[in-house]
């Protein structure tokens, strides 16, 4: 019998995919929505950051 390679390896994942516990759609949404507040608080607070700096470089060149 020929070992064709890369065969086993497929097959291992495809074992140990089986093995794998997923989260509930509750906790993914959950998690999403986490995620998603926090790139908008960051955003929000490197935006103000952003402009206290761009009026500092302007009254500092004028």
């Amino acid at each position: 019998m020929v070992k064709v390679p890369g065969v086993a390896f497929v097959g291992s994942l495809i074992e140990e995919a089986r093995k794998v516990i997923w989260p509930k759609r509750e906790t993914v949404i959950r998690h999403t929505l986490m995620v998603l507040l926090s790139v908008a608080v960051a955003t929000v607070i490197f935006g103000a950051f952003d402009l206290g700096l761009q009026k500092l470089v302007i009254l500092a060149v004028k």
